[in-house]
């Protein structure tokens, strides 16, 4: 089965690509949901990361506290190098499993990965090709403000934290320009739809 990492900056516009693909019969993983899943209550997932930050790690209703392990491992690459430990095998597990899936029971030739950090984690080895979502500085800048209510200092380190834009452009087969109107969006993804169709069609 042929696998497509899609990726994007924060508030790069990613998820309504997604939307996109999926209404032309993509099927799209989710690694954000699969991430999710691995540190619900009861897990192996949680129950480690409770071991290694400790009980302010997990929040009254036995979920993780999402808020206080970002607060720990922003600006400490060490605790996040050991939080990505963690989390990074169980989520892998879960992404192989979840192929596993669709290829013996939807029988699809190719997926999507909808992958927000896929070339910070490296994972850009596992698929066959990388579609990437990508805005300009200063629409990124303002888009994540008004959609997080984050002060302009809040949304410049959110965004520093990722990959730059340069670099995931020259690592990706697939660029679709997000800073214009939806409809010129929704043109680039049609487009490249097609492309994608020829190319699995001629093997």
């Amino acid at each position: 089965m042929y696998r497509i990492g899609l990726t994007g900056g924060i508030a790069s516009g990613k998820s309504t690509v997604v939307s996109m693909l999926r209404e032309l019969g993509a099927s799209v993983v989710d690694c954000d949901v699969l991430a999710r899943d691995v540190v619900r209550p009861g897990t192996k997932g949680l129950a480690a990361v409770a071991a290694a930050f400790g009980p302010k790690a997990i929040r009254e209703d036995g979920t993780m506290d999402r808020a206080y392990i970002g607060g720990v491992v922003f600006n400490d690459a060490e605790r996040k190098a050991e939080l990505e430990g963690i989390l990074f095998p169980l989520i892998y597990e879960r992404i192989d499993e979840e192929l596993r899936r669709i290829d013996e029971g939807e029988k699809k030739s190719f997926v999507f990965l909808d992958m927000p950090l896929l070339f910070e984690i490296e994972y850009q080895a596992y698929v066959d090709e990388v579609w990437l979502v990508c805005v300009d500085g200063p629409t990124q800048l303002e888009r994540l403000m008004a959609r997080n209510h984050f002060s302009r200092e809040e949304a410049e380190a959110r965004i520093r934290a990722q990959m730059p834009a340069e670099k995931k452009r020259a690592l990706s087969q697939v660029v679709i320009d997000n800073n214009g109107a939806l409809a010129q969006t929704e043109e680039q993804v049609r487009a490249q739809w097609a492309l994608l169709m020829d190319r699995i069609q001629r093997g």
